[in-house]
């Protein structure tokens, strides 16, 4: 069926079913004026001719109301990456979603493109959005909603936040629902939606780590031990403990792709320290 004939099934399903509605489709009242013209009787056989025309009225308007609604359901896409896996995903525009393990994205794929672009998700992803001026992309997760032209940028959503940064143009970040709330984050700048505060902070600092997961690559400039550690932990998933004092050091390092052993062997014999996964956890 090309689209010109399913315009005109719709208009003709769209009529039987307004008219039935509103009582105006009396199969009595037409046999009787019928009737009333050709001077005939009304017989069973015709009685049973017009309870089967009904019966097939009946099938039509079902049919009829399953095929507009069913033209106006959504048609979700999907995708759900497992702990520690990493995905991407190209979307119908071209658009590159990456994401993070353990984290689920959906798009509805009818409405995706035709006036909006929007994307629901949960977890961490990076996106590569497409530009496309006359329909803004945007990603909603529980609490935030983040929207784009076309940019780059990650959301990392957690149990007591969010997380935006920007890598490359310009985003709008706010609470969902809620115009009042928003900020706009430029290149190289982080923003953070609190659960607890129900309000968004903008972040000074950069965290060089950020996309660590997707590069396999950590980086260290003159970074505190403390927050070398969170790095560490963060993306190794183990809690790293400190066996030895040693306050206030820091660390200049680069770290491609290696496993967590190598690492707290170099750190270890560079600053002195004691680092080590926690056993008891």
């Amino acid at each position: 069926m090309n689209n010109e004939q399913e315009h005109k099934l719709e208009q003709r399903i769209r009529f039987v079913a307004k008219h039935y509605e509103e009582g105006r489709l009396d199969t009595d009242k037409a046999w009787q004026k019928f009737a009333g013209k050709h001077q005939v009787r009304r017989t069973v056989s015709f009685r049973r001719y017009w309870m089967a025309a009904a019966s097939v009225l009946l099938l039509l308007i079902g049919f009829g109301t399953y095929f507009i609604t069913d033209r106006n359901s959504p048609e979700w896409v999907a995708v759900t990456t497992e702990p520690g896996q990493i995905m991407e995903v190209y979307l119908p525009d071209s658009t590159l979603i990456s994401m993070a393990g353990n984290s689920s994205i959906r798009y509805d794929k009818k409405a995706y493109g035709k006036e909006r672009r929007v994307v629901e998700m949960k977890g961490k992803a990076f996106f590569q959005v497409t530009r496309n001026e006359a329909r803004p992309f945007s990603v909603y997760t529980e609490q935030t909603e983040v929207t784009v032209l076309g940019t780059s940028f990650q959301i990392d959503e957690q149990p007591d936040g969010t997380d935006v940064d920007v890598m490359t143009g310009k985003v709008s970040f706010g609470v969902t629902g809620s115009e009042m709330d928003k900020v706009i984050l430029t290149a190289g700048m982080s923003a953070s939606y609190s659960m607890e505060s129900k309000g968004i902070t903008i972040l000074e600092e950069e965290d060089l780590n950020t996309l660590s997961w997707k590069t396999r690559q950590l980086r260290f400039n003159d970074t505190p031990l403390e927050k070398v550690v969170s790095d560490l932990s963060e993306y190794y998933q183990v809690n790293i403990i400190n066996k030895a004092e040693t306050p206030n050091l820091k660390l200049t390092a680069t770290f491609n792709d290696l496993p967590l052993e190598d690492v707290l062997l170099v750190i270890n014999q560079t600053l002195d320290t004691r680092l080590a996964p926690d056993t008891n956890k």
